[in-house]
Order: C-alpha cells, then structure tokens, then sequence
C-alpha cells in the first residue's frame, strides 16, 4: 500500500502544480468511495462480537471516516467516539469488556474472550478489510487521472 500512497501524492502533487484541482478531487472521492461502506460494516459487526444489550447500547457509537489529499500527504481514517457515556472503545476492540458487577460501580469485572461474549476486531476488522476496496477505487482512479492528464 506504501507505493500506492506515494504514487498517489507524486500525481496529486503534479495535477496541483499543473493547475488541475479537479482531477485532484477525483482521486480524493475515490478515496471516499473505497471507504464509506466502512461505517456501516462496523456497525453491523458490532452484535457478532459483543453481548447483544451492550451492542445496542453502542449503536450510538459515531463513526467518521476522514479523506484528505493534500500535496504531502494522502489519508484514509476511520474514527469513532462514543456519545454520551464515556465507553472504552479500544478496550471493546481488543476484546476487553468492563462493566460494573451486578450494577455495583465499586465492584469492575472485565469479560475477557469469545467465551465470556466478547470478540475483539469490532471495529479494526472492517477497517482492514477494506484496505483492498480502497486500493482497488484508487488504482482505477490513478488510471483515469493519468488518461486525463495525458489527453
């Protein structure tokens, strides 16, 4: 993916000094495409791999996904946060779920593993696999850039 990242600022960086802003935008909605199914993913892993009343207490969970392209740099990122109540997210992913025991907020027990109905990769798991959609959006958007700019 590291040549392909490179490839793409060395030919976003030429469309801007060319004067070609929107072929450049081009490339960035490839990105977007490749990326927006992620959210969706994500939520929908979310009861697969987690208690099912605490998968919908995280169906409020934002999730955003951020393109940019700008002359140094391309980026893809996924990031959530969860509203209202402070959840620990990374904690979640990693198959780590802690909760109060029996509602008793001095007492914590954390479920550890698929046997205790937390799985980890909730929402690193949709992310990476859509690592090839969004190769794939940006070498068919690399390609039509480069047919553009050379006709």
């Amino acid at each position: 993916m590291a040549d392909l990242a490179s490839q793409l600022e060395a030919a976003a960086f030429r469309l801007r000094r060319a004067g070609q802003e929107d072929l450049a935008r081009q490339l960035t909605a490839a990105m977007r495409r490749g990326v927006d199914p992620v959210p969706g993913r994500i939520r929908d892993g979310l009861k697969p791999h987690l208690p099912d009343r605490y998968a919908a207490a995280l169906a409020d969970v934002d999730i955003k996904t951020i393109t940019r392209n700008s002359g140094a740099d391309a980026v893809v990122s996924v990031y959530a946060k969860a509203a209202g109540k402070a959840r620990r997210l990374k904690s979640l992913d990693e198959g780590r779920l802690t909760h109060p025991l029996f509602g008793n907020r001095e007492k914590w027990f954390t479920q550890v593993g698929v046997t205790q109905g937390v799985e980890s990769g909730w929402f690193t798991g949709p992310a990476e696999e859509a690592a090839p959609r969004v190769r794939a959006e940006l070498e068919k958007a690399l390609e039509d850039v480069a047919a553009k700019a050379a006709g």
